[in-house]
């Protein structure tokens, strides 16, 4: 019995002789482990990979807007703590080329070249967000809730206002559903919701990083609680958020009224590249037959106008190619002339505008570098038969309109682009011109009332600045009650490209205190008022996208009396986030400088001293 109770106490002690060492050393290799994986690759390319997958389901058509809130921590917390600057910036910019891939991933239904230059190009801004990011934490340690917000901002800034131009799913379109949230934009434009959303990020990560992760900072009580101030500015700017959405949803219902009656059109026509490889693909006689037949249908409610989408069919109806051309001359001169007519026919005989989009064409004969002209128009024909009015569309999307540099020095590198690109054709240039003006219109309903109107056309509502200059004139006066968005989204099927695209709407009905109503081929057709509710929806057993929704939706456009801060300043907010960001990179280079110099100094030091 002794020798078995000496065996079962030798089987109870670890190997050190002490009771319960083996538990204990299990812990501390588990730990070390862990510690090992939260500083190696692995947990970084972790954090990565969550960050990617949240910031995916925040935005059309997942709609998960609170996951925007935390979607960014996984790699904020990477940015700060990762030992390898060369780990962090490697990794951010595959997230970001993950990120757009997928999140705008039907980009490569139109050019699959284009669309990955335009990832490849787009993803180099997470990167240069981790570089002054983690400078600030790591040699500054400042909180990342005061500085983080700034430099997001301005990356969105750079990225939708230069080069390439395509502020397209911005964090704050995440909200594009929360009315209260998203009031605060006719102060500082979509780029504001954006900044409350990674200020909330920011302070998370600030409370991650000092709550579960070795403090950069000195070990102490101070910088353990570091990340109180984090979540008091956090709350702060979160509540004056909500409390100003709040009071601004309020005082619309005093500001906002009921304006004309406005019929919005959708028919339901995927465009592709090549369209002789979808030969059962409608006609433009078939097109046109849908659509004149559901503008006869909307008349029976009585609206004052008509919407119909950016080119709903081919066709020329500007006077300079109609009146230069017979109808018997060609078949697309005599289709033009009829459809011309047909329009005007019905304005004058429903007593109401008719409001559609087309190609127009002059000819420019004493032009040594071409022979005619091409724009993308929208035409407003009016009730008592006068000649219909035009605006071109000023901001044109590259490669899908035009293709940069046409003319001057650099055309080899245009016919070059030209060559490989989607829309290549032998017969003629497709890259479409500029329009000159941004031309607004006016309207006079039955009862006597006036309302001035514009016609943003396709991605330029995406654009804050065109909207913008449509609705203020130079003087700073309101000249639009509501704007007209027309647009052809069938180009990408019925892809997330359609939800995504009316939650950037949204904000152009807040930012600038105007109603919108939209008619797009494909959809998504409805009316946005001036707060950012979305209403009368086209749809069919309760789907808005996907084949076959087709048909139209009459309602009357808010108008509101408010004249926007954002619409007479702009984006004043925006460019200060970015200049500041500048200036914590320019902090980043100078501090990096003189690290260098005191290594090379203390090297030199230590070498003579040998």
């Amino acid at each position: 019995m002794g020798a078995h109770a000496s065996h079962h106490n030798h089987r109870k002690a670890g190997p050190d002789g002490r009771r319960g060492a083996f538990p204990v050393r299990a812990l501390r290799w588990v730990f070390r482990k862990a510690v090992g994986f939260v500083r190696g690759w692995w947990f970084s390319v972790l954090c990565v990979v969550l960050t990617w997958g949240l910031l995916v389901l925040s935005f059309a058509p997942f709609n998960a807007w609170p996951v925007a809130y935390i979607a960014l921590v996984p790699w904020l917390v990477v940015v700060g703590r990762a030992e390898s600057a060369r780990r962090v910036y490697v990794l951010s910019y595959l997230m970001g080329a993950a990120f757009f891939c997928t999140s705008i991933y039907w980009l490569f239904l139109v050019t699959g070249l284009g669309a990955g230059v335009l990832f490849s190009v787009f993803a180099v801004h997470f990167p240069i967000i981790a570089c002054p990011v983690r400078h600030l934490v790591r040699r500054r340690h400042w909180p990342l809730a005061f500085t983080f917000p700034f430099i997001w901002v301005g990356s969105e800034a750079v990225r939708s206002m230069f080069l390439l131009e395509f502020p397209w799913n911005l964090l704050g379109h995440s909200q594009h559903g929360l009315l209260t949230m998203i009031q605060v934009s006719d102060l500082v434009g979509a780029y504001g919701v954006s900044f409350v959303v990674a200020t909330v990020n920011g302070a998370i990560a600030d409370l991650v990083i000092s709550r579960w992760f070795k403090p950069i900072a000195p070990d102490t009580p101070a910088a353990k609680r570091a990340w109180r101030p984090s979540m008091v500015f956090a709350s702060v700017v979160v509540l004056a958020t909500i409390v100003y959405g709040v009071v601004q949803l309020r005082r619309g219902s005093t500001t906002m009224h009921d304006g004309p009656k406005v019929a919005v059109l959708q028919g339901n026509y995927p465009n592709y590249v090549d369209m002789s490889a979808h030969p059962g693909s409608a006609s433009p006689r078939q097109r046109a037959r849908r659509y004149f037949d559901l503008l006869d249908e909307a008349e029976a409610e009585g609206p004052d106008l008509f919407l119909l989408p950016e080119t709903p069919w081919y066709m020329y109806l500007n006077h300079e190619y109609l009146g230069s051309v017979e109808p018997d001359e060609s078949a697309l001169a005599e289709w033009s002339h009829a459809c011309y007519d047909a329009f005007r026919e019905r304005a004058t005989t429903y007593g109401a505008y008719v409001v559609t989009g087309s190609a127009s064409v002059e000819p420019t004969p004493l032009d040594l570098r071409t022979n005619e002209r091409r724009y993308n128009s929208a035409f407003v024909f009016p009730p008592d038969g006068a000649q219909a009015q035009r605006y071109d569309k000023i901001h044109m999307v590259m490669i899908g309109e035009y293709v940069p540099f046409r003319y001057g020095p650099l055309r080899f590198i245009y016919l070059w682009i030209n060559r490989i690109g989607p829309f290549y054709s032998e017969e003629y240039e497709y890259s479409l011109s500029p329009g000159s003006e941004f031309r607004t219109f006016e309207m006079t309903t039955p009862d006597g009332k006036k309302y001035g109107f514009a016609t943003p056309i396709c991605y330029e509502n995406v654009m804050p600045y065109v909207s913008r200059t449509f609705v203020i004139d130079k003087d700073g006066k309101k000249r639009c009650d509501f704007l007209l968005n027309m647009s052809n989204d069938g180009w990408f099927l019925h892809t997330s490209e359609l939800p995504q695209h009316l939650a950037a709407t949204v904000f152009r009905a807040v930012e600038n205190r105007v109603g919108i109503a939209r008619a797009v081929n494909t959809g998504i057709s409805c009316f946005v008022d001036p707060d950012g509710r979305v209403h009368d929806l086209v749809e069919v057993n309760g789907r808005t996208v996907g084949p076959n929704i087709d048909g139209f939706r009459v309602s009357r456009v808010k108008v509101d009396d408010r004249r926007s801060l954002y619409s007479r300043w702009g984006d004043w907010f925006a460019l200060a986030c970015a200049v500041l960001w500048g200036l914590f990179y320019l902090d980043y280079v100078v501090a990096r400088s003189l690290a260098q110099r005191r290594r090379r100094e203390s090297a030199a030091c230590s070498a003579r001293h040998t």
